[in-house]
Protein backbone atom coordinates (compact mmCIF):
# COMPACT_ATOMS: atom_id res chain seq x y z
CA UNK A 1 0.00 0.00 0.00
CA UNK A 2 1.39 3.25 -0.96
CA UNK A 3 0.90 6.48 1.37
CA UNK A 4 1.47 10.51 1.06
CA UNK A 5 1.27 12.93 3.18
CA UNK A 6 0.55 16.88 2.55
CA UNK A 7 1.90 19.46 5.17
CA UNK A 8 2.03 23.40 5.07
CA UNK A 9 4.61 24.58 2.87
CA UNK A 10 6.31 27.82 3.25
CA UNK A 11 6.17 28.78 -0.63
CA UNK A 12 7.87 32.40 0.36
CA UNK A 13 10.44 30.81 1.73
CA UNK A 14 11.27 28.61 -1.30
CA UNK A 15 11.39 30.86 -3.83
CA UNK A 16 13.48 33.05 -1.72
CA UNK A 17 16.34 30.05 -1.95
CA UNK A 18 15.78 29.32 -4.91
CA UNK A 19 15.95 32.57 -6.42
CA UNK A 20 19.18 33.02 -4.38
CA UNK A 21 18.24 35.94 -2.58
CA UNK A 22 18.93 33.98 1.18
CA UNK A 23 21.83 35.14 2.82
CA UNK A 24 24.42 32.39 4.28
CA UNK A 25 23.14 32.06 7.60
CA UNK A 26 19.49 31.82 6.25
CA UNK A 27 20.82 29.19 3.33
CA UNK A 28 22.47 27.51 6.23
CA UNK A 29 19.25 27.05 8.50
CA UNK A 30 16.80 26.62 5.74
CA UNK A 31 19.08 23.42 4.34
CA UNK A 32 18.75 21.53 7.66
CA UNK A 33 14.55 22.30 7.09
CA UNK A 34 15.14 20.36 3.84
CA UNK A 35 17.69 17.60 5.07
CA UNK A 36 14.56 17.12 7.98
CA UNK A 37 11.33 17.36 6.26
CA UNK A 38 11.10 14.85 3.00
CA UNK A 39 8.37 17.02 1.63
CA UNK A 40 10.75 19.93 1.05
CA UNK A 41 13.68 17.89 -0.40
CA UNK A 42 11.23 16.52 -2.93
CA UNK A 43 10.17 20.42 -3.86
CA UNK A 44 13.46 21.42 -3.72
CA UNK A 45 14.89 18.56 -6.00
CA UNK A 46 11.93 18.83 -8.66
CA UNK A 47 11.81 22.88 -8.92
CA UNK A 48 15.75 22.84 -9.44
CA UNK A 49 15.39 20.09 -12.15
CA UNK A 50 12.66 22.46 -13.88
CA UNK A 51 14.71 25.24 -13.50
CA UNK A 52 17.32 23.09 -15.49
CA UNK A 53 14.65 22.01 -17.90
CA UNK A 54 14.81 26.10 -18.71
CA UNK A 55 17.67 27.36 -18.60
CA UNK A 56 18.45 23.79 -21.14
CA UNK A 57 15.84 25.07 -23.48
CA UNK A 58 17.23 28.95 -23.50
CA UNK A 59 20.60 27.48 -24.29
CA UNK A 60 19.12 25.34 -27.53
CA UNK A 61 17.35 28.87 -28.70
CA UNK A 62 20.71 30.65 -28.34
CA UNK A 63 23.10 27.95 -30.19
CA UNK A 64 20.29 27.71 -32.79
CA UNK A 65 21.50 29.06 -35.56
CA UNK A 66 18.91 29.28 -38.48
CA UNK A 67 20.64 30.01 -41.32
CA UNK A 68 23.11 27.21 -40.86
CA UNK A 69 20.42 24.73 -40.33
CA UNK A 70 18.68 26.04 -43.44
CA UNK A 71 21.76 26.19 -45.85
CA UNK A 72 22.08 22.61 -44.67
CA UNK A 73 18.60 21.89 -46.00
CA UNK A 74 18.60 24.10 -49.27
CA UNK A 75 21.69 22.36 -50.72
CA UNK A 76 20.01 19.13 -50.62
CA UNK A 77 16.66 20.45 -51.81
CA UNK A 78 18.26 19.71 -55.56
CA UNK A 79 15.73 19.12 -58.39
CA UNK A 80 17.40 16.44 -59.88
CA UNK A 81 15.33 17.11 -63.45
CA UNK A 82 16.20 20.35 -64.08
CA UNK A 83 19.90 20.10 -62.51
CA UNK A 84 19.03 23.52 -59.94
CA UNK A 85 17.98 24.30 -56.41
CA UNK A 86 14.22 25.13 -55.61
CA UNK A 87 14.79 28.63 -54.06
CA UNK A 88 11.81 28.09 -51.74
CA UNK A 89 11.88 31.11 -48.82
CA UNK A 90 11.58 28.99 -45.77
CA UNK A 91 14.11 30.19 -43.95
CA UNK A 92 11.25 32.10 -41.89
CA UNK A 93 9.75 29.00 -41.39
CA UNK A 94 12.50 27.22 -39.74
CA UNK A 95 12.97 29.87 -37.52
CA UNK A 96 9.25 30.26 -36.40
CA UNK A 97 9.65 26.05 -35.28
CA UNK A 98 12.08 26.85 -33.47
CA UNK A 99 9.76 29.84 -31.52
CA UNK A 100 7.63 27.38 -31.28
CA UNK A 101 9.86 24.24 -29.57
CA UNK A 102 10.65 26.93 -27.00
CA UNK A 103 7.77 28.31 -26.04
CA UNK A 104 6.36 24.76 -25.64
CA UNK A 105 9.14 23.84 -23.58
CA UNK A 106 8.53 26.94 -21.64
CA UNK A 107 4.87 26.40 -21.35
CA UNK A 108 5.09 22.64 -20.21
CA UNK A 109 7.82 23.24 -17.82
CA UNK A 110 5.45 26.08 -16.21
CA UNK A 111 2.19 24.58 -16.11
CA UNK A 112 4.00 21.30 -13.91
CA UNK A 113 5.75 23.61 -11.52
CA UNK A 114 1.96 25.05 -11.19
CA UNK A 115 0.25 21.65 -10.53
CA UNK A 116 2.55 19.74 -8.34
CA UNK A 117 3.65 22.95 -6.14
CA UNK A 118 2.21 26.36 -6.54
CA UNK A 119 -1.87 25.45 -7.29
CA UNK A 120 -3.91 25.34 -3.97
CA UNK A 121 -5.29 22.35 -5.14
CA UNK A 122 -3.30 18.86 -5.57
CA UNK A 123 -4.99 15.80 -7.63
CA UNK A 124 -4.25 12.12 -6.43
CA UNK A 125 -4.60 9.80 -9.27
CA UNK A 126 -4.61 5.53 -8.91
CA UNK A 127 -3.96 3.37 -12.21
CA UNK A 128 -5.88 0.54 -13.76
CA UNK A 129 -4.01 -1.59 -12.23
CA UNK A 130 -3.80 -0.03 -8.86
CA UNK A 131 -5.55 -0.79 -5.81
CA UNK A 132 -4.98 0.43 -2.06
CA UNK A 133 -3.51 3.57 -3.06
CA UNK A 134 -3.31 5.87 -0.31
CA UNK A 135 -2.54 9.53 0.41
CA UNK A 136 -2.53 10.95 4.29
CA UNK A 137 -4.35 14.18 4.34
CA UNK A 138 -3.29 17.44 6.66
CA UNK A 139 -5.99 16.91 9.06
CA UNK A 140 -5.06 13.29 9.47
CA UNK A 141 -7.71 11.45 7.13
CA UNK A 142 -6.88 9.01 5.01
CA UNK A 143 -8.30 7.74 1.77
CA UNK A 144 -7.48 4.98 -0.21
CA UNK A 145 -8.36 4.51 -3.92
CA UNK A 146 -9.24 2.06 -5.75
CA UNK A 147 -7.94 1.73 -9.07
CA UNK A 148 -8.67 4.40 -11.90
CA UNK A 149 -9.85 7.21 -9.55
CA UNK A 150 -9.03 10.50 -8.95
CA UNK A 151 -9.04 12.63 -5.62
CA UNK A 152 -8.73 16.81 -5.99
CA UNK A 153 -8.01 18.28 -2.00
CA UNK A 154 -6.70 21.81 -0.97
CA UNK A 155 -3.21 21.82 -0.13
CA UNK A 156 -4.82 23.67 3.22
CA UNK A 157 -8.05 23.29 4.05
CA UNK A 158 -10.37 26.28 5.25
CA UNK A 159 -11.69 27.39 9.04
CA UNK A 160 -15.18 25.89 8.13
CA UNK A 161 -15.02 22.83 6.28
CA UNK A 162 -13.04 19.95 5.02
CA UNK A 163 -13.88 19.87 0.73
CA UNK A 164 -12.92 17.51 -1.20
CA UNK A 165 -14.12 15.73 -4.50
CA UNK A 166 -13.66 12.36 -6.35
CA UNK A 167 -14.05 10.32 -8.96
CA UNK A 168 -14.02 6.37 -9.21
CA UNK A 169 -14.26 4.36 -6.17
CA UNK A 170 -12.46 5.14 -2.71
CA UNK A 171 -12.32 4.16 1.08
CA UNK A 172 -12.43 7.38 3.51
CA UNK A 173 -11.26 7.21 7.34
CA UNK A 174 -12.00 10.59 8.01
CA UNK A 175 -9.98 12.53 11.26
CA UNK A 176 -13.00 13.15 13.97
CA UNK A 177 -12.95 17.22 13.91
CA UNK A 178 -16.68 18.02 15.31
CA UNK A 179 -16.07 21.78 14.44
CA UNK A 180 -14.77 21.16 10.52
CA UNK A 181 -17.11 19.10 8.49
CA UNK A 182 -15.50 16.73 5.92
CA UNK A 183 -17.48 17.11 2.37
CA UNK A 184 -17.07 15.01 -0.38
CA UNK A 185 -18.39 15.96 -3.75
CA UNK A 186 -19.11 13.34 -6.32
CA UNK A 187 -20.75 13.55 -9.43
CA UNK A 188 -24.12 15.31 -8.60
CA UNK A 189 -23.94 13.96 -4.91
CA UNK A 190 -22.64 15.83 -1.42
CA UNK A 191 -21.65 12.93 1.45
CA UNK A 192 -20.97 15.43 4.46
CA UNK A 193 -19.09 14.01 7.47
CA UNK A 194 -17.79 14.54 10.96
CA UNK A 195 -15.66 11.19 11.86
CA UNK A 196 -16.26 8.26 10.15
CA UNK A 197 -15.12 5.39 7.64
CA UNK A 198 -16.85 4.28 4.27
CA UNK A 199 -16.72 3.62 1.24
CA UNK A 200 -17.75 6.00 -2.05
CA UNK A 201 -18.19 4.85 -6.15
CA UNK A 202 -19.02 7.64 -8.33
CA UNK A 203 -18.68 6.07 -12.07
CA UNK A 204 -21.45 6.39 -14.69
CA UNK A 205 -24.47 7.75 -13.44
CA UNK A 206 -24.37 6.87 -9.94
CA UNK A 207 -23.43 7.82 -6.91
CA UNK A 208 -22.79 4.69 -3.93
CA UNK A 209 -21.96 5.14 0.01
CA UNK A 210 -21.62 2.20 2.51
CA UNK A 211 -20.71 3.20 5.80
CA UNK A 212 -18.22 1.14 7.82
CA UNK A 213 -18.38 3.10 11.36
CA UNK A 214 -19.52 6.70 12.62
CA UNK A 215 -22.49 8.66 10.54
CA UNK A 216 -22.72 9.92 7.49
CA UNK A 217 -25.20 13.04 6.03
CA UNK A 218 -25.62 11.67 2.10
CA UNK A 219 -27.62 14.04 -0.31
CA UNK A 220 -27.97 15.05 -3.98
CA UNK A 221 -26.55 18.56 -4.50
CA UNK A 222 -29.62 19.66 -6.85
CA UNK A 223 -32.25 19.17 -4.24
CA UNK A 224 -32.92 19.15 -0.07
CA UNK A 225 -33.26 15.09 -0.17
CA UNK A 226 -30.84 13.49 1.82
CA UNK A 227 -30.69 10.08 3.95
CA UNK A 228 -28.56 9.63 7.21
CA UNK A 229 -26.52 6.53 7.19
CA UNK A 230 -25.21 4.25 9.69
CA UNK A 231 -22.61 1.57 10.20
CA UNK A 232 -23.62 -1.24 7.88
CA UNK A 233 -25.94 1.04 5.58
CA UNK A 234 -26.06 1.54 1.92
CA UNK A 235 -27.40 3.89 -0.33
CA UNK A 236 -27.35 4.32 -3.79
CA UNK A 237 -28.27 7.65 -5.45
CA UNK A 238 -29.17 7.01 -9.52
CA UNK A 239 -30.89 9.76 -11.64
CA UNK A 240 -31.95 11.83 -9.22
CA UNK A 241 -33.58 9.03 -7.12
CA UNK A 242 -31.54 8.10 -3.52
CA UNK A 243 -32.44 5.03 -2.08
CA UNK A 244 -31.13 3.70 1.19
CA UNK A 245 -30.89 -0.06 1.98
CA UNK A 246 -28.22 -2.46 4.24
CA UNK A 247 -25.37 -4.08 2.28
CA UNK A 248 -25.63 -7.94 2.21
CA UNK A 249 -22.40 -7.92 -0.29
CA UNK A 250 -19.92 -9.76 1.83
CA UNK A 251 -17.37 -9.13 -0.99
CA UNK A 252 -18.30 -4.94 -2.00
CA UNK A 253 -15.04 -4.26 -0.23
CA UNK A 254 -12.65 -6.98 -1.18
CA UNK A 255 -10.60 -4.41 -3.80
CA UNK A 256 -9.31 -2.99 -0.38
CA UNK A 257 -9.54 -5.60 2.29
CA UNK A 258 -8.33 -8.47 -0.32
CA UNK A 259 -11.12 -11.21 1.78
CA UNK A 260 -13.21 -12.80 -0.60
CA UNK A 261 -15.78 -15.00 0.73
CA UNK A 262 -17.91 -17.14 -1.30
CA UNK A 263 -20.87 -19.42 -0.22
CA UNK A 264 -22.14 -21.70 -2.90
CA UNK A 265 -22.31 -19.37 -5.19
CA UNK A 266 -21.44 -19.93 -8.87
CA UNK A 267 -18.06 -19.30 -10.67
CA UNK A 268 -19.87 -16.82 -13.08
CA UNK A 269 -20.61 -14.34 -9.76
CA UNK A 270 -17.10 -15.70 -8.13
CA UNK A 271 -15.30 -14.34 -11.32
CA UNK A 272 -16.99 -10.59 -10.79
CA UNK A 273 -15.77 -10.63 -7.22
CA UNK A 274 -12.67 -11.51 -8.57
CA UNK A 275 -12.34 -9.02 -11.03
CA UNK A 276 -13.02 -6.59 -9.38
CA UNK A 277 -10.44 -7.12 -6.44
CA UNK A 278 -8.01 -7.74 -8.60
CA UNK A 279 -8.24 -5.77 -11.52
CA UNK A 280 -8.48 -8.75 -14.34
CA UNK A 281 -11.04 -10.39 -16.74
CA UNK A 282 -12.24 -13.35 -16.42
CA UNK A 283 -13.72 -15.68 -19.35
CA UNK A 284 -14.87 -19.47 -19.40
CA UNK A 285 -13.80 -21.37 -21.77
CA UNK A 286 -17.93 -22.72 -21.69
CA UNK A 287 -21.11 -22.35 -19.56
CA UNK A 288 -20.94 -25.51 -17.82
CA UNK A 289 -17.80 -24.08 -16.17
CA UNK A 290 -19.68 -20.96 -15.18
CA UNK A 291 -22.60 -22.74 -13.06
CA UNK A 292 -20.23 -24.63 -10.84
CA UNK A 293 -20.72 -23.46 -7.76
CA UNK A 294 -18.05 -23.37 -4.95
CA UNK A 295 -18.31 -22.25 -0.70
CA UNK A 296 -14.35 -20.97 0.41
CA UNK A 297 -13.00 -17.77 1.70
CA UNK A 298 -9.81 -16.16 0.78
CA UNK A 299 -8.06 -13.57 3.03
CA UNK A 300 -5.44 -11.67 1.22
CA UNK A 301 -4.04 -14.16 -1.00
CA UNK A 302 -2.21 -13.85 -4.52
CA UNK A 303 -4.32 -14.12 -7.56
CA UNK A 304 -2.44 -17.26 -8.32
CA UNK A 305 -3.41 -18.86 -5.35
CA UNK A 306 -6.61 -18.21 -6.23
CA UNK A 307 -7.58 -19.24 -9.69
CA UNK A 308 -5.02 -22.48 -8.71
CA UNK A 309 -7.74 -23.15 -5.41
CA UNK A 310 -10.79 -23.02 -7.66
CA UNK A 311 -9.26 -24.58 -10.61
CA UNK A 312 -7.85 -27.78 -8.47
CA UNK A 313 -11.73 -27.42 -7.42
CA UNK A 314 -12.93 -28.16 -10.59
CA UNK A 315 -10.59 -29.97 -12.71
CA UNK A 316 -10.00 -26.51 -14.41
CA UNK A 317 -6.99 -25.06 -16.22
CA UNK A 318 -6.49 -21.59 -16.59
CA UNK A 319 -4.63 -19.30 -19.50
CA UNK A 320 -3.25 -15.77 -18.90
CA UNK A 321 -3.10 -13.09 -21.48
CA UNK A 322 -1.99 -10.13 -20.40
CA UNK A 323 -4.83 -9.07 -18.18
CA UNK A 324 -7.20 -11.67 -19.39
CA UNK A 325 -7.80 -15.12 -17.80
CA UNK A 326 -9.65 -18.05 -19.49
CA UNK A 327 -10.80 -20.87 -17.37
CA UNK A 328 -10.95 -24.28 -19.27
CA UNK A 329 -11.52 -27.81 -18.65
CA UNK A 330 -8.65 -29.72 -17.40
CA UNK A 331 -7.51 -32.95 -19.29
Amino acid sequence: MKNETSHNIEWEIISKYLSGEMSEEEKSAFKKVIDSNSEYAQIIDASEKDLGLVEDVMQIREQYNADIAWNKVNDQLTNKKFGKKITLNAKRILQFAAMIIVVIGLGLISNKVYNDYLSPYQTFISQAHESSKSIVLADGSTITLNGEAKLVYPRKFNADTRNVSLEGEAFFDIAKNPNKAFIITAKGAEIKVLGTAFNVIAKDDKVEVLVESGKVKFSEINNKESVILEKGDFAILKESLLSKSLMNDDNYLSWKTQKMVFRSMELKEVAKVIERTYHVQIQFESNEIEKEQISTTFDQESLNHVLSTICMSFNLTYEKKGQTIILKKGI
